[in-house]
C-alpha cells in the first residue's frame, strides 16, 4: 500500500470513529459513547463503509430512536410502505436484538446505539451487522419478529412470514423510485395484484429447507406445500446454520432486503442505479402497450429469479391477445426466431401457467425444431 493510501484510510477510518463518538454521545449518553468508540468495532467498521452524506443518514435514525424510543422510526419506515411484518421485525430487533447494554444505557426508550448498528449494519449488508453480510441482517428480522426470544432454531413459518413481508416491501417501497416496476405497473402488474401469489412465491423458495435433496415437482406431487406452516410462531423449526446456507443459495432475497432498507435508511450508494444491476430482481419490460400483461408481481418476481442470469436484465413483449390479434398464426409471426421466450396463459378461471422455450421457436419446412429444453409451469391454481 502507498504511503497516500494508506495515510487517505487513516483518516478516513478515524473520521469514521470519531464520528461514531460523537453520535453516540449525543444519542446514548457516555455509557454509549464508550461502547461505540472503544474497544467495540461495531460503529467504526459501519461508518468507515459509508459517504458523509449516508453518516448523516444514520444520526438521523439514530436521532429518531432516541427520541421516541423506535416509534418514530417505526412510523417512518411504514409511510415508506414497509410490510407489517417487517415492521414487527425491525421493533423487536432494537427492543431486544442488540447492542448488550442494559435497558438504561442507550437513553432511548430501553435502547441501546449498539442495537441500531447492529441493525443497520445487517440490514443493508455492511460491516456494522456483524460481518456475516445479508444473512446476519435476515436473522435479526427473524429473532426480531419472534420477539426477539432467540432459542434453539427458527420457526419456518416466520420464514414464511419474513419472506412475504420482503416481497411485499420491495414493491411498496421500490415501486416509487425503481423504473422497471413503474413499467410494470403500466403493463398490467398493478391491476394484476395478488397476495396469494406472493405466498406461492415464498413457498417455492422455502421449499428446499425445508425438503432438502427434494426437486419442487416432487415436493407438489406429494403435496408437500400442504404441510409448511406458514403462520407466526408456527411450523418446523430449522437449525440457523441450516437458514443462513439456504439464504445464501437465494441472493434474490438479499438483494430485496438491501435494497428496501437502503431506501428506509437513506443508506443506498450515491452511484448506484437499478438500471446498472447485470441481474436484477425485476427485469425491465420493453415494447409492452398499457394493461397487455396478465402477470402480477409476485409472479414476475418468481420467473425471472428461476431464469438464467443472462437473462434477467431485460424481457420484450412480442405478443399479447390484449394488443394483437387471437390467433395462432399472428402469434407465432410474432414469436418465431425471436430467441428464448417465456408464455403464459391465463384461462376463464383465473388459473396461470406456460412454459419457457430456451432457444427460438423456428418452424421449418420439416417441421418445428428445437433442443428438447423446455420447461413448465404453473404460476395459479384456483
Amino acid at each position: 500500500m502507498s504511503f497516500g493510501s494508506m495515510f487517505r484510510e487513516l483518516c478516513c477510518s478515524a473520521f469514521a470513529k470519531k464520528t461514531a463518538e460523537d453520535m453516540a454521545e449525543q444519542y446514548g449518553g457516555e455509557i454509549g459513547k464508550n461502547l461505540i468508540g472503544g474497544n467495540n468495532e461495531l460503529a467504526n467498521s459501519l461508518l468507515g463503509a459509508l459517504t458523509g452524506k449516508q453518516q448523516l443518514s444514520i444520526q438521523n435514525v439514530a436521532s429518531m430512536v432516541q427520541s421516541s424510543g423506535g416509534e418514530q422510526l417505526v412510523e417512518h419506515a411504514e409511510t415508506k410502505g414497509l410490510d407489517p411484518a417487517l415492521l414487527n421485525g425491525v421493533m423487536g430487533m432494537l427492543k431486544g436484538g442488540g447492542g448488550g447494554g442494559d435497558a438504561g444505557d442507550g437513553g432511548g426508550g430501553g435502547l441501546d446505539m449498539g442495537s441500531v448498528f447492529k441493525m443497520i449494519g445487517g440490514l443493508t449488508n455492511r460491516d456494522g451487522g456483524g460481518g456475516g453480510g445479508g444473512a446476519d441482517g435476515f436473522m435479526q428480522l427473524l429473532q426480531g419478529f419472534a420477539g426477539g426470544s432467540g432459542g434453539e432454531g427458527t420457526n419456518t413459518g416466520n420464514i414464511v412470514q419474513i419472506l412475504l413481508g420482503l416481497a411485499k416491501s420491495y414493491f411498496n417501497v421500490k415501486g416509487k423510485s425503481n423504473p422497471a416496476i413503474q413499467d410494470w405497473d403500466a403493463a398490467g402488474a398493478g391491476q394484476n395484484k395478488s397476495d396469494d401469489n406472493f405466498l406461492n412465491w415464498a413457498l417455492s423458495v422455502i421449499r428446499d429447507l425445508v425438503f432438502p435433496g427434494k426437486k419442487p415437482k416432487e415436493i407438489i406431487q406429494a403435496g408437500g406445500d400442504d404441510d409448511i406452516d406458514t403462520g407466526a410462531d408456527s411450523g418446523k423449526t430449522k437449525d440457523d446454520g441450516d437458514v443462513k446456507g439456504w439464504f445464501d443459495g437465494h441472493p434474490e432475497i438479499g438483494k430485496m432486503q438491501k435494497d428496501v432498507f437502503d431506501d428506509i435508511f437513506d443508506t443506498t450508494d450515491d452511484d448506484k442505479k437499478d438500471e446498472d444491476d447485470p441481474a436484477p430482481v425485476i427485469p425491465t419490460p420493453s415494447d409492452f402497450q398499457e394493461n397487455c400483461s396478465c402477470l402480477d408481481n409476485a409472479s414476475i418476481l418468481f420467473l425471472n429469479c428461476n431464469l438464467l442470469l443472462e437473462y434477467r436484465k431485460n424481457w420484450r413483449f412480442l405478443f399479447s391477445t390484449l394488443s394483437h390479434a387471437r390467433s395462432l398464426d399472428e402469434m407465432m409471426s410474432k414469436i418465431c426466431y425471436k430467441g428464448p421466450t417465456l408464455i403464459i396463459a391465463k384461462d376463464t378461471e383465473g388459473n396461470m401457467f406456460g412454459a419457457h422455450a430456451s432457444t427460438s421457436w423456428c418452424d421449418t419446412e420439416g417441421g418445428w425444431v428445437g433442443n428438447g429444453q423446455f420447461n413448465c409451469f404453473l404460476l395459479r391454481a384456483l
